[in-house]
């Protein structure tokens, strides 16, 4: 009988005196950062050495130390570069071989030698473990939230978390104990976004952050953050304090002795006296520039930016100067991560009117200046008079750029910048705003920006499409689940009459799917959702094949969720027919060649309309109907692009003109996609930068 002997591997320790021409080791398996580690000869460390990744003692891929490791690097010459790092790819590359390597271990050898590095765990991998490792974090990765909140956003988000968390304290009969005393609040100011500020002292070793619960009258919880400060009138045990409230209280004009319970139980309370004093937001606004700074830690800055966000932004405060600036927003329309479009009017009859700042929630936006434009607006000279010189130009359209949350709903203010520099502040009408669909609105937006695609801001847009799409995928819903190896992913159309005839078809195709091959539908929660569970449930009646059953939240194709939508069936192999579409006698026959071929390069379906012609209008070789390898889709999707109506013609699919095949005639157009010339523009130009 053959034995293996066990496999030799490098000492990671770096002394002379251990023995072994060779040292290193893998610091880690990363599926998005790739293998890394470092490895160093000990007689010459300044070479770089050369390494091989091996499968079962195969190699796999070839790669040499050269990355600089400061920390190894040190203790040798100075020229040493002991890092190595084998790419991400090598992920997909072990997921593309064949399953009776699976159990076979992954590990890094010192080129024409014997010597392996020591794994982070002390056992080799394998290629299984891996391959599941590189899967669920791609699957994880689909649905890529937006960036870190900033430091401001981050704070108020904590206070809202803490109000919510003082809720129960309404219900406990809270008294206000003498040794509960933790400090005094003297000074409260109401800022024009519904936060309470204030400035007073508390002991030292107060929590810089706590729910809390307002007793004025009525009981109001709050969450409340403070950024301590020495006070040389203080004791020595306590600080003066700059405290932010988010809550629900409006704080009276005179105070009366009352009080602000602390802490989850509210057993802490801070003090309210008739000396109290509300005051305006130019008073603490100058109050802060002077404390802030002489703020303790990290807090302090988190303020400012909460409290730079409104500064300059109370309606009517700032009135120009005494000068009169009147104006509104007609339309405005929202693009999370991008910013909005606007059209409105501003009139000041003393000084011309140069830009516009929006502000929403906490997010201020900046018109783009040279996509903005002045038009007249006749219809306000019966109100400003009757001189044509004051309405000449007092309609805009704006574009206005900034980082908008996705569901950024507070009513907005308009901040009107006059050519001398000063400006007048706004209130927007709370009906104004609107989340634009870039699909079922792009007529109105490319009627508000004809010239949209050429404006200055237009690469920023597609950015924020991208971004946008990847934090709203959400996973689909699974109403039946039967795993198969190899599937047919259908996407159900939208009409009666074609959604009878996929399932007519499918039903009749049944008997002739081979063993294991399993058929998986996926709905929409539109108003066929009902009838398509009905049809599903009838069919999975009399079938033995392994039928699936999912819905998506939207309409169209479902490029970004076909990779988890296999994952859950288990499939190894799938041919997708996307929305609209069915398979021909053809396609079904070229579906199942596709699903016993071995390889990972695609087939594509050909699509035909109803007089069996190819579709010139949207692709008769196009995204929408195609076989593959579920891990050759996975590795592909890391970096797919996406697209507002899930693909858009070869939907940036590799292309590999010596191993694709086709599949002539495979499938028949019933549906198109959802029109839109706005989402033609922007699909069309997203698939030429992936071409790019």
């Amino acid at each position: 009988m053959l034995t293996l002997a066990p496999p030799l591997f490098a000492s990671p320790e770096l002394s002379p005196s251990l023995g072994g021409a060779w040292r290193g080791r893998i610091d880690r398996f990363d599926p998005t950062g790739g293998i890394e580690g470092w490895a160093v000869a000990i007689d010459s460390p300044a070479v770089p050495l050369e390494l091989e990744l091996t499968v079962g003692g195969d190699v796999l891929a070839l790669g040499a130390t050269g990355l600089a490791r400061p920390d190894i690097d040190m203790h040798l010459t100075g020229s040493a570069r002991s890092g190595f790092r084998f790419d991400p790819s090598v992920f997909g590359r072990l997921a593309k071989l064949a399953s009776h390597r699976r159990d076979r271990q992954v590990g890094v050898r010192v080129a024409g030698t014997d010597i392996m590095l020591l794994p982070p765990s002390g056992r080799a991998p394998t290629v299984g473990e891996l391959v599941s490792l590189w899967r669920d974090a791609i699957l994880s990765d689909l649905g890529r939230r937006e960036a870190p909140l900033p430091k401001g956003e981050r704070l108020l988000a904590q206070l809202r978390a803490l109000r919510l968390e003082a809720e129960p304290l309404r219900e406990r009969a809270l008294r206000p104990l003498s040794d509960g005393e933790i400090g005094q609040i003297d000074l409260v100011h109401l800022s024009s976004e519904g936060q309470v500020w204030f400035i007073g002292w508390t002991k030292r070793g107060v929590e810089t952050e706590f729910p809390a619960l307002i007793a004025d009258r009525l009981k109001f919880p709050a969450g409340i953050a403070i950024a301590p400060y020495e006070r040389s009138d203080l004791s020595a045990n306590c600080v003066g304090v700059v405290g932010l409230m988010e809550t629900g209280w409006t704080p009276p004009s005179q105070f009366k002795d009352g009080f602000v319970y602390a802490g989850r139980n509210g057993q802490f309370h801070l003090r309210l006296t008739p000396q109290t004093r509300l005051v305006r937001a130019e008073a603490f606004t100058a109050a802060y520039a002077q404390l802030q700074p002489a703020l303790v830690g990290g807090q302090g800055d988190a303020m400012g930016a909460v409290l730079a966000s409104v500064a300059n932004w109370l309606p009517g405060a700032a009135s120009a100067g005494g000068t009169f600036v009147e104006g509104g927003v007609d339309r405005l329309l929202l693009i999370p991560g991008f910013g909005a479009l606007a059209e409105g009017w501003a009139v000041s009859p003393a000084k011309r009117v140069e830009t516009f700042h929006l502000k929403i929630g906490d997010t201020v936006l900046t018109a783009d200046e040279p996509s903005t434009s002045f038009r007249p607006r006749a219809d306000l000279q019966a109100v400003f008079g009757a001189a044509p010189s004051i309405t000449a130009r007092a309609g805009f359209a704006a574009i206005f750029r900034g980082a908008l949350p996705v569901g950024a709903a507070s009513t907005p203010l308009l901040r009107v910048v006059l050519e001398d520099g000063t400006s007048a502040v706004l209130r927007v009408d709370a009906k104004a705003p609107r989340r634009v669909d870039l699909v079922s609105d792009g007529d109105e937006v490319l009627s508000l920006f004809p010239s949209l695609r050429f404006e200055p801001s237009y690469p920023a847009l597609l950015s924020a499409v991208q971004t946008t799409l990847r934090a709203e995928w959400r996973e689909p819903m699974v109403l039946s689940l039967a795993p198969a190896e190899r599937v047919v992913v259908i996407r159900l159309p939208g009409e009666d009459a074609s959604l009878r005839l996929v399932f007519d078809r499918a039903a009749r195709r049944l008997r002739d799917l081979p063993e294991g091959v399993g058929l998986a539908f996926v709905a929409d929660t539109g108003r066929l959702r009902a009838e398509a569970l009905l049809r599903f449930e009838e069919l999975r009646e009399r079938a033995r094949a392994p039928l699936s059953l999912f819905a998506v939240a939207h309409p169209d194709e479902i490029m970004a969720e076909l990779p988890w939508l296999l994952a859950r069936l288990g499939a190894g192999r799938f041919v997708h027919v996307g929305r609209g579409l069915v398979l021909t006698n053809e396609g079904w026959a070229g579906a199942i060649r596709s699903l016993e071929r071995r390889g990972h390069f695609l087939d594509r379906f050909e699509i035909v309309d109803d007089e069996g012609r190819p579709d010139r209008v949207d692709g008769s070789l196009a995204a929408a109907c195609f076989g593959w390898s579920t891990p050759a889709l996975i590795e592909w999707s890391r970096t797919a692009p996406r697209f507002l109506r899930g693909t858009h013609g070869t939907g940036a699919l590799p292309d590999h003109a010596a191993f694709d095949r086709i599949v002539p005639g495979g499938a028949i157009r019933l549906e198109r996609p959802r029109a839109s010339r706005l989402a033609d523009l922007i699909d069309g130009d997203v698939l030429k930068g992936a071409a790019r």
